[in-house]
């Protein structure tokens, strides 16, 4: 029989007698009600009396409306926090505008602190409108500041007949001796705060408290490198119980749920195999949900108001492509892929959702009216009650329009977690209604902004049956019972919290009333507390520490000195049953690296440069997929110009320039001034290339500082030409056409110059770092500028990247003589045994019978998976296509290390 989660033996005789029964948190209320019933099923009854428990401030909430419909106390409007502060938020940046004493910077958190201080204040019955208590609050200048915050705030809620939670149990408190009488059982409080006591101490005849009952069992400390050696050890520990004990109880707590959960939740998915399909069946509950604002199905809604507005990112627009609760059908169409190329070329992270609107409208597909992401936003923009002022009940009804144009939550359906989440969604929008009692009209950004604050605040617990794993926060866990706990991060800088008294009230009031985190010593005592009642709520505790945390070093917790330091109970690493197959495997592989070979008609359409030859060079695979499928990945999103973009921008500026210049000796007759007005005009020119569209969408300021970058660099690559010899500029950006057996190359060369004794210099211009070892080799990884000079009209006698780059333009290259600073002619040297060459017309014949053999090699049909050095694939994108990395040799060791990220594949 598995442990139960609470033994409700002793809380019998009091329900018996007519006790009710309260409790800290809804969840141990809920437990209790389960373990009664349960009892009452085994017994064999068909029907019995609920159990009275809830929460305590639940019952404290239903004394207020019994009191109110008595006519015992004056009925307030009840708001929740959620509006509470929004009315902090608004108290604050009224005070903040109408004094000149002070500038906040987060005006967000300021409020919410100011609201937990006037919660604490009143839950520790401290009355701030005594004359003495306001002289200690002014003696503070944050504290002074405070209590004018709540006496605008107190005004506020007077005013409009409001109150918080905390005000109808202060209502509760002076009628209580007119109220019926209960008799009450507080079960598992380690705390209760004054105001609390105080009520239901007035409220109830007879009270009594619930301790903690059982003895400590075995206790062990577990100590771990870091922390997700710790929660993958954990995750280990609870699949491993789970399995050889299928019937046992199983908790985890976790220090810090809101950071560590999210590991953990995939550690433990990872270990229960419910990665994939079984995703849905994790047997584990998290106490603590998310917000609602991070659930996908909500975060997607969110984002889809937003291009409501006028303006919108890049990265929410792809996001927004690939989600599945909007009905864009053509998402994952060609048409969408040109648009996210179009987005990423603007080059901006931020655009108008005009622009968006438009960029969208314009990527058609013969008769198609565009992408249906442009037809919504279209629709949107038609809208005219999205550009006027209203109150937040009339955007509750536009917000549901605007959606319902997007088709959310989308056209397939739903699953449990995402339809509570939905519902969650809808609840949210009702109670949003209620802000029309603290608002102002707004407009169409401010609501969504206060909508979005709203969902932050929502949490998302997903209601789901008990399972074998309970994953619960520190104070969750109080309280429950298990078969086996685990505690994790129990650190000395976290059991106990260091104090964090509250800045907007006197610490000698918070030390003197012992409010809450106000001293270490209460720290300690709570957080001592609370392990004790983990130690009587299990057989077998564990608990667990890491040594190191944020690049400093940890000890473990004083509070558990009579634990047994001892080894985990599981291994961390490889799972034995994982390894025992991996070494029994037999692989298959298959040899797949031919394609049929191209024919005539496919020769024809396949168009290529130089990078063709050089995608066969660099991987077979990628020329393959690149020139025959047609796949290109999508481009990287950059902003401003992107690298091919400057490349082509310098190209052209040169161009320019040396249609201007012509030779050196013009070159050497020109003054600074009139080099510089040539330069400027070259870089005009240039930019004026560019559609004016584009240049429009950067913006003046952005190429004035593209402008400078450019002048500074054609200005360091003339000082560079001028300590050539003599030459002449013979082509610029000429096109030519080169046969390589079946494969016709189209190329564009960037220059060539005549040299004095009429030989020839091929040029290609180079902005990133340039190397001759690119050359050499069988397969050249660089082959562009050989490719150059078997296409010039005569042999050349020398090749070289001209590296026009800032502080370190020069030029890079080889040939029969020295046509430039830069340019070897020692070959033998040069090719250092990578090439049986010696001389010059060696080396161009070596480079001549290569380049056919990779001509020959594209047009066989190679392609194979074989990068010519893992940079390689870099820069090739199509690793998800070739699997590159990827052919089940990996040993378990390897695929643990890309499971956990520690090692990334990209070549």
């Amino acid at each position: 029989m598995p442990r139960s989660l609470y033994d409700i033996t002793p809380l019998v005789p009091l329900v018996e007698a007519g006790y009710v029964l309260l409790t800290p948190n809804l969840r141990l209320a809920r437990r209790i009600k389960s373990e009664w019933d349960a009892r009452r099923i085994a017994s064999g009854a068909t029907a019995w009396e609920p159990i009275p428990v809830q929460p305590l401030e639940s019952w404290l909430a239903q004394q207020w409306q019994r009191a109110v419909a008595l006519g015992l106390v004056a009925p307030l409007v009840p708001i929740n926090s959620a509006l509470a502060g929004e009315i902090w938020q608004q108290v604050v940046a009224q005070e903040e505008s109408e004094s000149n004493q002070y500038h906040l910077l987060r005006p967000a958190a300021a409020a919410e602190l100011a609201a937990q201080a006037r919660e604490t204040l009143l839950r520790w019955q401290v009355d701030t409108s005594r004359q003495n208590l306001r002289q200690e609050f002014t003696l503070d200048r944050d504290c002074g500041t405070f209590l004018r915050w709540l006496d605008l705030f107190e005004q506020r809620l007077a005013a409009a007949g409001q109150g918080t939670a905390l005000d109808c149990v202060r209502a509760l408190q002076s009628c209580a001796p007119q109220m019926p009488r209960s008799r009450v059982a507080l079960v598992e409080f380690d705390d209760i705060p004054p105001l609390y006591q105080a009520v239901v101490t007035a409220l109830s005849d007879q009270s009594q408290v619930i301790e903690p009952a059982g003895e400590p069992g075995e206790r062990y400390l577990y100590a771990f490198p870091d922390k997700r050696a710790e929660l993958q050890a954990v995750a280990r520990w609870a699949a491993t119980t789970s399995r050889e004990n299928p019937a046992s109880s199983v908790g985890i707590v976790l220090s810090d749920m809101a950071a560590e959960r999210v590991a953990l939740e995939h550690l433990l998915r990872r270990e229960f195999d419910c990665l994939g399909e079984n995703y849905t069946s994790l047997p584990v509950n998290f106490s603590t949900g998310i917000s609602l604002d991070r659930a996908p199905v909500v975060r997607d809604a969110l984002a889809a108001l937003a291009l409501a507005g006028p303006r919108t990112t890049v990265a929410a627009v792809t996001a927004l492509l690939q989600s599945r609760f909007l009905n864009l059908p053509d998402a994952l169409t060609a048409l969408a892929g040109r648009f996210q190329t179009r987005l990423f070329d603007a080059g901006r992270e931020e655009l108008n959702t005009a622009d968006l609107r438009h960029l969208a409208s314009e990527v058609r597909h013969g008769e198609s009216k565009g992408l249906l992401l442009g037809q919504y936003l279209l629709a949107i923009s038609g809208m005219r009650e999205l550009r006027q002022s209203a109150l937040p009940s009339a955007w509750v009804e536009r917000f549901c329009e605007v959606l319902g144009v997007w088709g959310w939550p989308g056209p397939g359906p739903l699953d449990s977690l995402e339809f509570q989440q939905v519902e969650l969604w809808y609840r949210t929008l009702d109670e949003f209604r209620g802000y029309d009692a603290v608002c102002n009209p707004l407009s169409f950004s401010q609501a969504l902004q206060l909508f979005r604050s709203s969902c932050a605040r929502q949490m998302s617990q997903p209601r789901t049956a008990d399972a074998k794993v309970q994953v619960l926060g520190p104070l969750e866990a109080a309280g429950l019972a298990f078969d086996h706990l685990w505690v994790c991060g129990m650190q000395a800088t976290r059991w106990p919290a260091p104090a964090s008294p509250n800045p907007f009230i006197p610490q000698g009031l918070q030390r003197r009333l012992q409010m809450p985190h106000a001293t270490a010593q209460r720290e300690w005592m709570f957080a001592q507390g609370l392990l004790r009642q983990y130690e009587r709520s299990t057989p077998m505790l564990h608990a667990s520490y890491c040594r190191q945390m944020d690049d400093a070093p940890e000890m473990p917790s004083a509070l558990l000195e009579g634990f047994t330091p001892a080894e985990p109970p599981v291994a961390v690493g490889i799972d034995p049953d994982w390894l025992r197959l991996w070494q029994q495997r037999q692989p298959l592989l298959l040899d797949d690296s031919s394609a049929p070979p191209p024919g005539a008609a496919e020769l024809e359409a396949i168009s290529g440069g130089s990078g063709l030859l050089e995608d066969q060079s660099q991987c077979p695979f990628r020329a393959f997929a690149r020139r025959r499928l047609g796949v290109e990945p999508l481009p990287d999103f950059t902003i401003g110009l992107s690298a091919s973009e400057r490349g082509s921008l310098l190209h052209d500026a040169l161009k320019i320039l040396w249609g201007e210049i012509r030779d050196q000796a013009s070159l050497l007759a020109l003054g600074a001034s009139a080099e510089a007005e040539m330069i400027a005009g070259a870089v005009r020119g240039a930019i004026e290339i560019i559609p004016g569209a584009r240049r429009q969408l950067l913006g003046r300021a952005y190429w004035q500082l593209e402008s400078r970058r450019l002048e500074r660099l054609l200005r360091e690559w003339l000082a560079v030409e001028r300590q050539r010899g003599e030459f002449v500029v013979s082509e610029r950006e000429s096109d030519i056409s080169l046969r390589m057996g079946a494969l016709q190359l189209r190329l564009r060369v960037d220059r060539i110059d005549r040299l004095p004794d009429g030989s020839l210099m091929v040029i290609d211009y180079k902005s990133g770092v340039s190397r001759v070892q690119d050359w050499l080799g069988e397969r050249p990884a660089k082959p562009q500028l050989l490719l150059y000079g078997s296409a010039a009209a005569e042999p050349p006698a020398a090749l070289a990247f001209a590296q026009v780059r800032h502080r370190d333009s020069r030029f890079v290259g080889l040939g029969r003589t020295e046509a430039a600073p830069g340019v070897g002619t020692d070959i033998g040297k040069a090719v250092k045994g990578r090439m049986d060459a010696t001389d010059w017309e060696s080396l161009n014949e070596h480079w001549r019978r290569n380049l056919q053999r990779l001509a020959l090699e594209f047009v066989s049909g190679q392609a194979r998976v074989d990068p010519l050095t893992p940079a390689s694939c870099t820069w090739c994108g199509l690793q998800a296509l070739c699997r590159v990395g990827i052919d089940g040799m990996n040993s378990p060791q390897e695929t643990a290390e890309i499971a956990d990220g520690d090692e990334e594949y990209a070549s």
